[in-house]
C-alpha cells in the first residue's frame, strides 16, 4: 500500500492538482448553484460547500490573490443569495452569514502565513511599507522655495493688450 501511495504521489504534479481542483470547483458551484435554484440548500450544506468551493478555488488559481479569489467567491454567493430570495421571496440570512463567515475561516489563516513570512523576512519594518499593492511616492526634486514679488498695483498682473 505504502509503495503504491509513493508511486502514485512520485506521479503527481501540482499542475495535476490545480487541475483536478478547477474540476472540483465547478462541479461545487454547480451543486451550491442548484441548491439556490431549488431552494433546497440547508445551512451545513451551504457551509462545507463554500468551504470546498473556497479551498478548491485557492487551489485551481495558484497565480491570482487569495484575497481576491475570496472577494470574489463572496460576491458570487451573496448575489446567489439574493437571487434565490427573489425566486423565493424568503432571503435566508442564516445562510448567507454562515456563507460568509466560512470563507472569512478561510482568509484568516493565509492572512496570518502572510504576516508570519514577513515578520521572518524583516521584522522591523513597518507593514505600510510591506505591502505589494502600495505604490511609494518618491517626491521630485524642486526649486528653493522663494516667496513671490508683491506688487499693489492692480494691473501687474495682466498681459499687455499688444502682446
Amino acid at each position: 500500500m505504502v509503495l503504491l501511495m509513493d508511486a502514485l504521489l512520485a506521479r503527481i504534479t501540482p499542475g495535476h492538482v490545480a487541475r483536478f481542483a478547477r474540476i472540483g470547483a465547478l462541479l461545487i458551484a454547480l451543486a451550491l448553484m442548484a441548491g439556490y435554484v431549488t431552494d433546497r440548500l440547508t445551512l451545513e450544506m451551504a457551509g462545507v460547500g463554500s468551504l470546498f468551493l473556497a479551498v478548491l478555488t485557492l487551489l485551481a488559481f495558484p497565480n491570482q490573490r487569495s484575497s481576491e479569489l475570496l472577494g470574489a467567491l463572496a460576491i458570487w454567493l451573496t448575489y446567489a443569495e439574493f437571487m434565490a430570495a427573489i425566486q423565493s421571496g424568503h432571503f435566508d440570512l442564516w445562510r448567507w452569514a454562515i456563507v460568509l463567515a466560512t470563507l472569512s475561516l478561510v482568509i484568516v489563516p493565509i492572512k496570518v502565513q502572510h504576516l508570519r513570512q514577513l515578520a521572518r523576512s524583516n521584522p522591523y519594518r513597518p507593514l505600510g511599507e510591506l505591502d505589494r499593492r502600495v505604490w511609494t511616492v518618491v517626491p521630485e526634486k524642486t526649486a528653493p522655495y522663494t516667496p513671490a514679488a508683491i506688487s499693489f498695483d492692480p494691473d501687474a498682473d495682466r498681459a499687455p493688450a499688444g502682446a
